[in-house]
């Protein structure tokens, strides 16, 4: 007797809240919106330098948690809107009561249109009401919907590059679970996709439902449903919820395409064209990178004009770049590949003990001065790049270029590199930079006999 009054009386403090949720939800949503808008930034940083440090794993699934952010805020921000709309509605219903259409002296066929598609204005606050209260809900729904769909992908291919690349495993093996477990797992969330799209379709079946239900289990943990599962299914038995459901999808497809356009202002040029004698971008120079404090992705100088006697030349040390080294020279190709992701908890370790074996560093590094060929305008530079780590404890290629005795003004650093330890010359364009050399000290300009001739020696 006692559980069945407490439970009447839990039903009515849940009515009262159902009727009071609206504070909640502009007080939320207030809160929500400003702590999106703050963590955009940030998690676009986080996962370009996860991207270019060769985390890719990391990367994608941060860019779904950006991507869910901007979702969450365009309906946080679609749900204030309708929310003050309704009050504003509540409002004027206060005041003014119903709309009476005889006051408006309007012709009768605008008249009995206007009846037909408004009706009541207590319909119309109701319908914001619903609205509003659905939308609230859809918005972490989606959230958790996308990170789902981005943790499922970074299973497949973590099985992918487990499979593709690791060698504990003999062939035969790593052959079998890939004809069982990727079909198995594709197949699942194509089932799952389709009982989604079309509610209880795969469950209505007995027999069927029977043969579904360990794959229902499985991936209700796979796609995180079971944290949602109550929301989504009290929102699909409902149509005015399956509705909005169903019209923010091609909402968020019309969102992304729209704020992926760009406009080009010109036929001749792209504003991400890379840097050659006739375009200079802003990738290439330290100065603008650090000012609108973005990641070095290329290799760059310190500015554009050079006051320093001498050019300071960094290139990200990247994955790619020991890549081209073993194909470079196959001799410094290691037993086993280290590249993997590392803890500062010591009892916690994700790669196998180091190879012995291994080519030392200083081995590496001249083999990289080896593919490397730098050039300023027409005279050629020794490499003499040298193994860094900067602000950021990044691993980088750094070498500096003494610029006493070149002339003042506009020159050229050409970047190429060899692509086998058997070509004589450097056969492959890694960048080119323009810049503007202008000494702050003139002295430090040699005369012109002098400076030939030691552009000659260079």
């Amino acid at each position: 007797m006692q559980d069945k009054k407490s439970g009447i009386k839990y039903e009515e403090i849940l009515d009262e809240l159902q009727v009071q949720s609206w504070q909640l939800e502009l007080v939320i949503s207030g809160f929500a919106i400003f702590g999106l808008f703050s963590a955009l930034e940030p998690l676009r940083e986080f996962a370009v330098a996860k991207s270019f440090e060769g985390s890719n794993f990391q990367s994608i699934f941060i860019k779904t948690i950006h991507i869910t952010c901007i979702l969450a805020i365009f309906n946080l921000i679609l749900h204030v809107l309708l929310r003050g709309l309704w009050i504003g509605a509540v409002g004027i219903r206060s005041v003014s009561g119903d709309i009476d259409f005889d006051e408006l002296n309007i012709a009768d066929i605008f008249k009995k249109h206007l009846k037909k598609r408004i009706g009541s204005f207590d319909k119309y606050i109701i319908n914001l009401e619903n609205y509003s209260s659905i939308l609230f809900g859809v918005t972490f729904l989606i959230a958790f919907i996308t990170i789902a769909i981005s943790l499922n992908f970074l299973i497949f291919l973590f099985f992918m590059f487990f499979l593709a690349e690791n060698d504990f495993l003999p062939f035969e093996v790593k052959a079998i679970l890939g004809f069982t477990l990727f079909p198995a797992f594709i197949i699942g969330h194509l089932i799952t996709i389709i009982d989604f799209i079309v509610p209880g379709i795969v469950k209505r079946s007995r027999d069927v439902a029977k043969v579904y239900m360990p794959v229902y289990k499985v991936f209700s943990v796979l796609t995180l449903s079971f944290i949602y599962r109550p929301i989504l299914y009290n929102l699909l038995d409902n149509k005015f919820g399956k509705k909005i459901i169903y019209s923010l999808i091609p909402i968020y497809g019309v969102l992304v395409l729209f704020f992926s356009l760009e406009m080009n202002p010109s036929n001749f040029f792209d504003a991400n064209e890379s840097s050659s004698t006739a375009f200079a971008n802003r990738r290439n120079y330290k100065d603008v990178i650090t000012k609108n404090k973005e990641f070095l992705r290329s290799t760059a100088i310190q500015s554009k004009t050079i006051t320093d006697p001498f050019l300071h030349i960094t290139i990200p040390y990247r994955k790619f770049i020991e890549d081209d080294i073993i194909v470079y020279d196959s001799l410094l190709k290691p037993e086993t590949d280290e590249r993997t992701y590392k803890t500062g908890i010591d009892f916690i370790k994700f790669s196998r003990e180091k190879d012995t074996t291994k080519i030392k560093t200083e081995t590496y590094l001249k083999t990289i001065n080896e593919m490397f060929h730098f050039q300023i305008d027409s005279a050629t530079v020794a490499s003499d790049l040298l193994l860094t780590t900067n602000d950021n404890s990044r691993l980088d290629l750094e070498m500096f270029i003494d610029l006493i005795g070149y002339k003042r003004g506009k020159h050229l650093l050409s970047i190429k590199t060899k692509k086998f330890k058997t070509d004589t010359i450097a056969s492959e364009d890694w960048v080119s930079i323009p810049f503007w050399y202008f000494p702050e000290d003139n002295r430090t300009t040699l005369p012109a006999d002098i400076r030939v001739d030691s552009l000659s020696t260079k």
